[in-house]
């Protein structure tokens, strides 16, 4: 199904906002990587629910990122984005470091979303198995991070080789604009105070995580999924932290029995 893009005002900031499908509504946020196009998985979710894609300030080529100065400004965002679309209580799903703004969305706001679905969901420290520090990993072994078969036809597609210098160069631009958007929420370290704001969420709540993420492993999962307290956790087998896009048909059903 071939989305429509709309622009939503969020408080001050103009949002493109990708929108396809007919159904209960369905707010996906995209993680750091992964999130041009519209992918396999939302288009499965498209067929029985209404879908939007908000794209994250400071990614693309719009900005407004500069006027969030920390994790509450973005979530307080998030929830005008959700009333720019007139969206009264939908489902939130998130990947990564949108599924951490869905999670303190819907810890804030815990009356505004009806189910909560967090893959691979970042926002906790984990002494003893934090993840990789995947804001130091070089270019060239970013796909291998990311994905289980970094040789997969997803994987190319969506992290390709550069073709050449001009090519190069606007994927360094991207990466960097996209990373230090999330660095100016999740570093030195990820834990912002949701640990303390997590019961607080009402929403029946799925967590997934892939037992080959190194970005997040499994056992965040664990931690998310004991401090929500209406929440099941399922761990995706042989798959990396793009998950969403290497088993797009599993984790699409996953998500619509869970919302069912």
């Amino acid at each position: 199904m071939h989305p429509t893009e709309i622009t939503v005002k969020a408080g001050t900031i103009s949002a493109r906002v990708a929108r396809a499908g007919r159904g209960d509504p369905l707010v996906y946020l995209h993680g750091a990587f992964g999130y041009r196009g519209w992918p396999r998985f939302l288009d499965r979710l498209s067929e029985t629910f209404t879908v939007y894609a908000p794209l994250h300030p400071g990614f693309g080529e719009k900005n407004g990122v500069e006027s969030i100065d920390d994790m509450l400004d973005l979530t307080l965002y998030n929830i005008d984005l959700l009333e720019g679309l007139d969206l009264k209580r939908p489902h939130l799903v998130g990947h990564f470091f949108g599924a951490m703004i869905a999670a303190e969305t819907a810890a804030l706001h815990p009356h505004r979303v009806d189910k909560l679905v967090l893959a691979s969901p970042v926002g906790l420290w984990l002494e003893d198995n934090p993840g990789i520090d995947y804001f130091t990993t070089p270019a060239n072994e970013l796909r291998a991070t990311v994905f289980a078969d970094p040789d997969s036809d997803v994987a190319v597609s969506t992290l390709p080789e550069a073709g050449d210098d001009d090519e190069r160069q606007v994927q360094s631009i991207e990466r960097a604009r996209s990373l230090s958007t999330v660095a100016k929420f999740l570093w030195p370290i990820p834990d912002k105070g949701l640990a303390k704001r997590l019961h607080r969420i009402k929403a029946a709540t799925l967590v997934v995580v892939a037992d080959g993420d190194p970005i997040v492993p499994s056992v965040h999962g664990e931690a998310f999924d004991v401090a929500i307290p209406d929440s099941r956790l399922h761990t995706i087998e042989r798959a990396g932290h793009l998950f969403p896009l290497e088993r797009p048909d599993e984790f699409a059903a996953l998500i619509a029995e869970f919302l069912a």
